[in-house]
């Protein structure tokens, strides 16, 4: 084995979550059970949503592709009156955080 596979396992390692890593590992476990949802889904951090940052009982995300861009804007949820597709859900899937354009 050479260095540079090496150098990139440590990069990867560098990012790998260091908090909450019990959580972590039982989401991984699902994911290990479930090989069939690798490529759906992904846990995702609200880290950037938190330093803005959002209310979700007042504002949602939506999303939409523009080219190789996703763009998120956050909008009043009473506002938002076309139809979406649900995203990103929160912890018990009773609200939605993230919404795309459906296609017109």
């Amino acid at each position: 084995m050479d260095g540079s596979s090496s150098g990139k396992q440590e990069a990867v390692m560098a990012c790998m979550p260091t908090e909450d890593v019990e959580f972590h590992t039982a989401i991984k476990e699902v994911f290990l059970r479930y090989p069939e949802a690798r490529g759906k889904y992904a846990l995702s951090s609200l880290e950037l949503e938190n330093r803005i940052p959002i209310d979700f009982d007042k504002e949602v995300a939506v999303s939409r592709v523009e080219g190789r861009k996703i763009i998120t804007e956050f909008k009043d949820r009473k506002s938002v009156i076309r139809m979406q597709l649900c995203l990103k859900w929160n912890f018990d899937y009773t609200e939605c955080l993230m919404w795309e354009e459906a296609p017109e």
